[in-house]
């Protein structure tokens, strides 16, 4: 069940991923990685929230966990896309783009996942 779980998470998740970097294309966002550093934002606010929400309501179901951390969050958000998309732009001669890139990636994505947390405690632990 917690294969199902996980297969089930990442189809999803990866679904999403695919989604959001469609939309980014459409409006032209293509040449930055702007997509890679939303879903991995917006899955870093996600672990955070979702670490409270199951750890103080769900700390007994790991197939939760596994549908929503490893499955879900493992399929939407992309560092492996990150490599490659930081590898172009080194190819692309574009240095001082990688370095805001990855410095952006690591730095809003910690803060996300504190910001995630946070809303977490307030919502979820009385």
């Amino acid at each position: 069940m917690n294969l199902l779980a996980v297969a089930g998470g990442g189809a999803l998740g990866a679904s999403a991923r695919y989604g959001i970097n469609q939309m980014f294309v459409r409006q032209g966002w293509y040449g930055l990685p702007a997509a890679t550093f939303a879903v991995n934002v917006i899955g870093c606010f996600l672990a955070g929230l979702l670490l409270v929400w199951l750890d103080t309501r769900l700390h007994d179901a790991p197939w939760w966990r596994n549908l929503l951390m490893v499955g879900f969050l493992g399929g939407l958000t992309t560092f492996s896309a990150l490599g490659v998309e930081g590898f172009q732009l080194l190819r692309a001669n574009r240095v001082d783009l990688f370095a805001m890139t990855v410095l952006a990636h690591v730095s809003v994505g910690v803060l996300a996942v504190a910001a995630g947390w946070k809303l977490g405690q307030m919502t979820f632990v009385h």
